[in-house]
């Protein structure tokens, strides 16, 4: 999983260095919580993307599903992030979220005075380009077809055409999901 904030150049641009570095720590913590209360690892913060893995270093069964349900989740907390951020005068924020499954490295990477668990292979590489795709889409959550085969309950999504990525040979099967209409219940 790679999640990425869009348009976060532009407050950084607006607000003082202080107040970024508590914007993108309330995110990282509210998205973190979501990837963990699903078995998720994150693996590293770059910059104002987050990686994460599900079923690494531990072997996770329906880590697809896993991932999904993260996935979910974060779009729900991104949401709750934006309604705090919104009562303190900032703009809300945006991202997207890219999944891929397959066989990865997983290792400590490095040199001996700084190591990294860190994921690397085409499938990193992969899931990277699939999460950038949201631009092009202007989605928020796109998955590959290796994880959509792997769901283990329907999802709502919807197909997109084919599209080929640097890198890979053959064109890549995207699944955008389906953002569910707000329900407000109670007296309006």
């Amino acid at each position: 999983m790679f999640a990425d904030l869009r348009d976060f150049t532009r407050l950084v641009e607006t607000i003082p260095p202080r107040e970024v570095v508590t914007v993108i720590n309330t995110y990282f913590e509210a998205m973190s919580e979501a990837i963990g209360s699903h078995q998720g690892l994150v693996l590293q913060f770059i910059g104002d993307e987050i990686e994460a893995v599900f079923g690494a270093p531990v072997a996770l069964e329906n880590h697809q599903q896993r991932a999904i349900d993260a996935a979910l989740e974060m779009r729900t907390r991104l949401s709750q992030v934006n309604l705090n951020l919104a009562h303190q005068g900032y703009a809300p924020l945006r991202h997207g979220i890219g999944l891929h499954t397959g066989k990865v490295v997983a290792a400590n990477i490095g040199s001996p005075q700084r190591l990294s668990y860190t994921m690397v292979g085409e499938t990193v590489n992969i899931a990277s380009r699939i999460q950038d795709l949201n631009k092009a889409f202007d989605t928020d959550i796109l998955i590959s077809d290796a994880v959509r085969q792997g769901l283990d309950r329907g999802i709502d999504m919807s197909p997109l055409s084919p599209v080929s990525v640097k890198g890979v040979r053959e064109p890549l099967h995207l699944f955008s999901i389906d953002k569910q209409p707000f329900v407000c219940v109670g007296e309006v």
